[in-house]
């Protein structure tokens, strides 16, 4: 079963998607902001073309109308995160392993992030609260810092897919002198958060990056970063987070710098 089956928007004619569809006309009378297209079922196509002020312009008064705080609109909260399937379903994908329940576990946090949104003081719609979404999922599914008090071992946990050449690490276990390279990486990462170089954000970012240059076979990018700031890294986590590569790069560049300025003192 999809994200879009669990929250009853796979049919245009049926269920909420219907009743966002008919309301449509109304929400643009009251948001003539939202008088782009005439049919709800053209936004996706308009929002990929338009510029990401203009298109978030849009997501935010939509996100206003859903909100408790604002029109309190379930059907509109159902035309949102409609408009956003696509990166919530990339986000169940490259969570799969971690429950066969990803789908359903992956909608309910996109229905809360969307009718949570702080529309009146944030922006980047698509972009927050499919982060806000991912992040929710895994904390509902005990990864990440939610599961640092329950199991401080999980927390610190690098998950890895099952053909990934970090699993070669293991093999160094054998060598009495040699320090699997994937613990090592989440040791060095849990120093550098414990003493404040980044924070979970950083961190889960540098993972994600990791994991796509892995997959993707990237081992180096001209830049020493291992293939972190590859364009094929960051443009595939750039997809799942709804933010330009340019963004992803930068922000890892900055990262990998603070890790790089306390090299020294992180323990061998």
């Amino acid at each position: 079963m999809s994200v879009a089956t669990q929250l009853g928007l796979a049919d245009p004619d049926q269920e909420l998607l219907k009743q966002a569809r008919e309301a449509w006309l109304s929400w643009c009378q009251q948001q003539p902001t939202l008088g782009v297209v005439e049919d709800l079922l053209d936004l996706p196509a308009w929002l990929r073309s338009a510029d990401p002020e203009s298109a978030d312009v849009v997501l935010h008064n939509l996100a206003e109308l859903a909100s408790p705080t604002g029109g309190d609109d379930v059907t509109a909260a159902g035309a949102l995160a409609w408009l956003l399937l696509p990166a919530a379903c990339l986000v169940a994908h490259r969570l799969r392993s971690l429950t066969t329940r990803i789908d359903e576990v992956v909608a309910a946090q996109l229905w809360l992030e969307v009718r949570a949104f702080p529309w009146q003081r944030q922006r980047k719609v698509a972009a927050n609260i499919t982060m806000n979404t991912r992040r929710g999922v895994l904390r509902d599914l005990g990864v990440g810092e939610s599961a640092r008090d329950a199991d401080p071992t999980w927390a610190r946990s690098i998950p890895l897919g099952p053909d990934s050449e970090l699993w070669g690490a293991v093999e160094a276990r054998r060598q009495p002198d040699a320090e699997p390279a994937a613990s090592e990486l989440a040791q060095v990462l849990v120093w550098a958060m414990d003493h404040g170089v980044i924070d979970e954000r950083d961190r889960d970012l540098l993972l994600t990056l990791a994991v796509a240059a892995d997959e993707a076979g990237i081992t180096h990018s001209g830049r020493g970063r291992g293939g972190l700031c590859s364009h094929q890294a960051a443009a595939t986590v750039a997809r799942t987070v709804g933010v330009s590569p340019m963004t992803i790069r930068r922000r890892a560049t900055a990262s990998l710098r603070a890790l790089a300025a306390v090299s020294s003192q992180i323990p061998a």
